[in-house]
């Protein structure tokens, strides 16, 4: 009743959520500009004796500010304050690949209008935020569950990760198999990080070695939630970690800036390599790479006049070739 009166004369209501969408959890800072204190606006019932109805006893209406207008009334928080199936709308929508603007755009045509949409699009963007945030969290922690048992359970199971305040920064794993390939045909690793392909928006780091048989076998694997250099730098002490501080002596990755100086820190005394797949993807364009570049070695020197310079290096050391070229 008290709510009804407070809605028809301008007041404000504030129900506690008990939905299992409430994101009220997820620590955050009121958005508000406007505190009303001291106000002493209140209605008190008591029990009829003897029956099961109630009375008035006491009704204080006088307020000590200024009671919001109609135009203002769309702007309230109980105004804009999401149901239940509004909610499941929101995260169902996200679940199909639909972003908050357009599950807000589909809901107004749904229900006849935007005026008859209470909550805004900041409002549907922070339910998805907040709820993706919660669902994360479940779900990293059934990661970190699972991992940990392995680790329990499996001999020589190495596992490590790094978390960034209530999310999974990163991790990184390796089973007894995979630090046998290592020990045996480590001398040469290769990484490098995939698409951010997964729903949790995390980069696949996959660390390969080629066995006596010519074949790529994995010595380990990561996720990384933000390829920087600490993320890297992080990864790669992991790595070592699982492996007792056994380095490769070459690394081969791809061209990227972040790795090259995690590379640089981590693994002083190991050479660092780019990955020739990458370099004739690069350069197979340009008559000037002969048959025998998968012998070389080449060095990006800088830009000139708009052209790339590189120099080419055969590494057969029974040869004089150095070769220059602009691509």
């Amino acid at each position: 009743m008290y709510t009804d009166y407070a809605e028809m004369a301008g007041g404000k209501d504030k129900p506690k959520p008990c939905d299992t969408l409430a994101t009220s959890s997820v620590k955050r800072k009121p958005n508000s500009n406007k505190i009303i204190i001291g106000c002493t606006t209140k209605i008190i019932f008591e029990n009829v004796y003897e029956t099961t109805n109630y009375k008035v006893k006491k009704f204080f209406e006088m307020h000590n500010h200024p009671l919001e207008s109609i135009k203002e009334r769309p702007y309230t928080k109980k105004t804009r304050k999401m149901s239940y199936s509004e909610k499941e709308f929101v995260v169902h929508a996200s679940k199909s690949k639909i972003g908050p603007t357009m599950a807000h755009k589909i809901r107004a045509v749904l229900k006849g209008g935007y005026e008859y949409v209470g909550a805004k699009v900041t409002d549907y963007k922070n339910l998805r935020r907040g709820a993706d945030r919660i669902l994360c969290y479940k779900d990293d922690q059934i990661m970190i569950n699972k991992m940990n048992d392995s680790r329990d359970h499996y001999p020589n199971y190495s596992f490590d990760f790094l978390r960034d305040e209530d999310m999974l920064a990163a991790m990184f794993w390796a089973d007894e198999r995979e630090k046998a390939f290592y020990a045996e045909f480590g001398e040469v690793i290769s990484f490098n990080a995939t698409f951010r392909t997964n729903k949790y928006k995390m980069v696949f780091v996959p660390f390969t070695a080629v066995n006596h048989h010519k074949k790529s076998v994995t010595i380990g694997a990561g996720l990384l939630s933000r390829e920087t250099i600490e993320s890297y730098e992080w990864l790669l002490k992991a790595f070592l970690r699982a492996h007792e501080g056994k380095a490769p002596k070459i690394v081969i990755t791809d061209q990227d800036a972040a790795i090259k100086q995690a590379v640089e820190s981590i693994l002083p005394n190991s050479r660092h390599r780019l990955c020739m797949w990458h370099i004739k993807k690069k350069l197979q364009a340009k008559k000037e790479i002969y048959k025998g570049s998968w012998y070389c070695q080449y060095q990006h020197l800088g830009t000139k006049n708009g052209w790339e310079l590189y120099k080419v290096e055969q590494l057969n050391k029974n040869s004089d070739l150095k070769t220059e070229f602009e691509k």
